[in-house]
């Protein structure tokens, strides 16, 4: 027969074994939780530039803007492929903001936009740097040489980490074929 201190006792342990459960029960949800948040991170990236108009805009940098581009190449531009290069500037921003803040991964944003960084990278320099230009000379914008335009300064910092890492830098089909899913 248990005396008091024995059943105690069994009681304590079933206590400590019910908490490290609990625990454990605890971690897996966790990690089930930032597994889906990745997933979801990546479907929303995905989503973003499939838009038809951020298509459109890397077509215009990667077709009409060089790094040579002048002010008049931009200004004849056509208002929706205006609007298109304007759209991944501010997309390109957001994801870089939330990268540099660690709500995206780097590595999932840089694998969504390795492959158009050869294509898009210098045109979009180039524009991002004639439209500041042009709007430091605006009186009523309050935007200075100094200070600059901070969206597109966001975007020229993810284009700068891209380009210096060399996460996606080779043909994924070369080097992940011998991935098994």
């Amino acid at each position: 027969m248990l005396d008091l201190e024995a059943a105690a006792n069994i009681g304590e342990a079933f206590g400590v074994i019910a908490i490290l459960l609990t625990l454990l029960f605890g971690i897996r949800q966790m990690r089930e939780i930032n597994r889906n948040r990745k997933y979801e991170i990546a479907q929303t990236i995905a989503a973003s530039l499939e838009n038809p108009l951020v298509q459109r805009g890397f077509s215009v940098y990667s077709n009409q803007m060089h790094k040579d581009s002048t002010i008049e190449e931009l200004a004849a531009l056509s208002r929706e492929e205006k609007d298109a290069i304007n759209a991944v500037a501010i997309l390109m921003s957001n994801h870089a903001i939330m990268t540099y803040y660690r709500h995206l991964s780097f590595e999932i944003v840089s694998a969504f936009y390795k492959g158009y960084l050869p294509l898009i990278s210098p045109g979009l320099r180039r524009t991002m740097q004639l439209i500041e230009d042009m709007y430091v000379h605006v009186d009523r914008i309050q935007i200075t040489s100094e200070t600059g335009f901070g969206m597109f300064h966001w975007v020229v910092w993810l284009l700068d980490r891209m380009e210096e890492n060399p996460i996606g830098r080779v043909k994924p089909h070369v080097v992940h074929r011998n991935w098994k899913p």
